[in-house]
């Protein structure tokens, strides 16, 4: 059997369609990632192939996981949830949002992972 895919969107607007799979997997993340920072994620279940996002939220949350990375010396943790956000870090800006808390030092790091990222991160 294929596999099907899901939706993450904001209100009628899709952010990402990614397998099955792949959304599985990054909701099991943003489960143990909010548990790190103390922040719901903002992200709802799986239903019907769509997965919603509570949008202010869900950029509070990674803006949290940014400010938790840039403030690691730590590189098993960084490498742990650096993944997360670069894929994150994509629907915050498909969805219009800013993330304040990205560092002048880390900018261009964070820019050329989320376009990166971006690029194999179909829409629809």
């Amino acid at each position: 059997m294929g596999e099907v895919s899901c939706y993450f969107q904001v209100g009628e607007e899709d952010l990402w369609n990614p397998s099955n799979s792949v959304a599985r997997v990054f909701l099991g993340q943003a489960d143990v990632l909010s548990r790190l920072v103390g922040q719901d994620s903002g992200l709802g279940p799986i239903v019907e192939d769509e997965c919603e996002l509570e949008f202010s939220t869900f950029v509070n949350f990674v803006d949290s996981l940014v400010k938790t990375y840039q403030d690691s010396n730590n590189r098993a943790l960084r490498s742990l949830i650096g993944g997360f956000i670069s894929v994150a870090m994509v629907l915050v800006e498909r969805g219009g949002g800013e993330l304040q808390s990205i560092s002048s030092e880390y900018a261009d790091m964070w820019a050329e992972v989320r376009e990166t990222h971006a690029r194999s991160m179909p829409t629809g």
